[in-house]
């Protein structure tokens, strides 16, 4: 089972992105955002802490957030296999401290997806967001400094999965269909996930026995893979 990490800034689309990766390989979502945010609506104490943060956009701290995401991980990945891990990491602290955790119950990520756009796009796609579903922590105050923090603490885990081989860097600022595809052949491609059988279409072409004679495979309509990968 898959093991990924969808990395974004804000408005980036990874939560979009990871359900539909869930849909595709039947592991777990996890978004660091809804546990977030389930903390701080429970009331808990541990909620308020966070709840204190969040409203200015800030990140919260490691310890919280360790409290709060791994054991779903955990959880997510005993009655899964595996997971899509939405939203987490975001610092170097907490990557490489859940790399020990990776490495210490055998859940080591194998593929790290970084979502870009344009960033008034993101901006634009925030304050929608904001309107449409009423987050009152999507001022656009808030969202600038939200992605300012992106800037700062979470774009160097760029260059660290980069140099793990590990990266795929796909820009959303084009249809979700695109993206996908591009995606999928990415994790095909490394062997990480299968077709799924009886699908159709040009990633998924039916074997060559069940075609009538003489007929031949399609051209791809989208372009090739091309990841984002050192040695």
């Amino acid at each position: 089972m898959v093991r990924v990490i969808m990395l974004s800034p804000p408005g980036g689309g990874k939560g979009t992105h990871s359900r539909w990766l869930t849909q595709q390989t039947g592991a777990a979502h996890i978004s660091s955002g809804d546990l977030l945010r389930a903390e701080v609506a429970s009331g808990s104490k541990l909620g308020r802490r966070v709840a204190a943060y969040t409203a200015r956009g800030d990140l919260v701290p490691d310890d919280l957030i360790f409290r709060i995401l791994m054991p779903a991980v955990i959880a997510a990945a005993r009655d899964t296999g595996g997971y899509v891990l939405d939203g987490f990491p975001r610092t170097m602290p907490q990557a490489l401290r859940a790399a020990e955790w990776g490495s210490e119950f055998s859940l080591t990520s194998q593929a790290v997806i970084y979502l870009t756009a344009p960033e008034e796009e993101l901006v634009n796609r925030l304050l929608d967001r904001a309107q449409r579903e009423g987050r009152e922590d999507d001022t656009l105050a808030v969202i600038r400094h939200r992605l300012a923090v992106f800037a700062s603490e979470t774009a160097p885990l760029v260059e660290y999965y980069r140099s793990r081989g590990i990266l795929l860097e796909l820009s959303t600022d084009r249809p979700e269909s695109e993206v996908q595809a591009e995606l999928l052949d990415w994790l095909h491609a490394r062997g990480l996930i299968q077709p799924v059988a009886g699908e159709s279409g040009p990633d998924h072409a039916e074997p060559a026995e069940a075609r009538p004679p003489g007929t031949r495979d399609q051209p791809r309509e989208h372009q090739p893979v091309k990841p984002t990968l050192t040695s």
